[in-house]
């Protein structure tokens, strides 16, 4: 009998996939962790195991979390969803065209890494299928966000986004129908996601990957692929704490006229003259607007953040 720690893969059933010593073996939980008296287990966490004689291997003990990475509970139930522990940051994928761009669903994605305290980079993905592609991005750079212009079909910037996931744990999310999982296929061969065309009658993204999962990533890394999204709620976020989701807005607010200014009607709102000048995107203002506008009229406590 030993114990040894490992890496939650996947959920598979009632018991998970994970990783230790190189190998990936089956696992399931102990009583105790079944019954609810630990927290529960998430794809990313670093637990210990214990692996019996007859090669039965359990699940003990998680260990500390140095990040959790939630959204809102899908549809109109409460809550918020784990979907990942311990990732170092957020790949946000988006498709210049099939599906065609949505600037606010993006800045939706970007919200969700700000909001849980993680760094995100940007991927305009599909670019083999727009000649102006790098427009889709540049709200995103001028923003401060790494943005990556990648196409499976030419094989561009994958080496770029290679370098940026290399030695990391890197979740993976995006609209539905993006190409998140061919493009993982083809940064990692041998993944073999499974992948799915898009809707020829609504132009929008299948669903492929269900649940998160992750794989290892060259030699030292790791990548969780979720499950495409076709809206993308805020929660936990006060409405004060809106623009933190939009820092470019950073260097432009200390000059408005009132010093809580919303950036909404305000006069001589500093934020909203920057984007009439095209000094920050319009789109984002915009977004920002909505989102503010949505956590504002939140009636529910939601939580965010990152947890220990």
């Amino acid at each position: 009998m030993t114990r040894r720690q490992a890496v939650v893969l996947s959920k598979i059933g009632g018991g998970y996939r994970v990783r230790t010593g190189g190998e990936s073996i089956d696992a399931a939980l102990r009583g105790r962790l079944k019954r609810g008296k630990s927290k529960q287990v998430l794809v990313g966490d670093v637990v210990t195991i214990h692996v019996q004689s007859d090669r039965a291997v359990t699940i003990e003990e998680v260990q500390p979390r140095r990040s959790v990475l939630k959204r809102r509970s899908p549809g109109r139930k409460h809550g918020v969803r784990n979907v990942a522990a311990n990732v170092d940051q957020v790949v946000v994928v988006g498709a210049a065209r099939h599906p065609d761009w949505d600037s606010h669903m993006m800045d939706r994605f970007t919200a969700v890494a700000a909001a849980n305290d993680l760094s995100c980079i940007v991927v305009v993905n599909k670019c083999d299928l727009c000649d102006e592609a790098e427009n889709l991005g540049s709200p995103y750079a001028q923003a401060g966000y790494p943005v990556v212009y990648t196409s499976v079909k030419r094989e561009q910037g994958l080496g770029d986004l290679r370098r940026h996931l290399s030695g990391r744990t890197s979740l993976f999310t995006g609209p539905t129908g993006v190409g998140k999982s061919s493009l993982l296929n083809t940064l990692q061969p041998g993944l073999r996601l499974l992948t799915a065309a898009v809707s020829t009658k609504t132009r929008g993204g299948r669903h492929t990957t269900v649940s998160a999962e992750m794989h290892p990533f060259g030699g030292n890394g790791f990548v969780v692929d979720t499950p495409g999204l076709r809206d993308v709620g805020l929660w936990g976020v006060e409405p004060r704490e809106v623009a933190a989701a939009f820092p470019e807005f950073a260097a432009f607010a200390g000059y408005c006229r009132f010093d809580d200014c919303r950036h909404v009607q305000e006069p001589q709102c500093a934020v909203a003259e920057a984007a009439e000048r095209g000094l920050l995107a319009i789109s984002r203002l915009d977004s920002y607007r909505r989102m503010l506008e949505e956590a504002r009229d939140a009636s529910r406590p939601w939580m965010s953040g990152r947890s220990k």
